[in-house]
């Protein structure tokens, strides 16, 4: 159960970070360290997929149009 967890939270954090990774035109893919990279963050899956939920979450809020209420006191 705990090994499916890990491997489900890996593939998330995985799938997360490709296509991020592969649109970043200043990243050169063919360079070993962003692929390091990307590794260890899909092993520190447990760590990294809070953080990114959180960031993606915060970025759909900050995108959507703010509401500008009048409060008359």
């Amino acid at each position: 159960m705990a090994l499916q967890l890990y491997l489900l939270a890996s593939l998330m954090v995985f799938l997360l970070a490709i296509g991020s990774f592969l649109t970043d035109p200043s990243n050169p893919k063919s360079r070993l360290s962003g692929w390091a990279f990307l590794g260890l963050a899909v092993v520190l899956s447990p760590i990294t997929l809070p953080n990114m939920v959180v960031k993606r979450m915060g970025k759909s809020r900050s995108s959507a149009p703010m509401r500008v209420s009048s409060f008359r006191a």
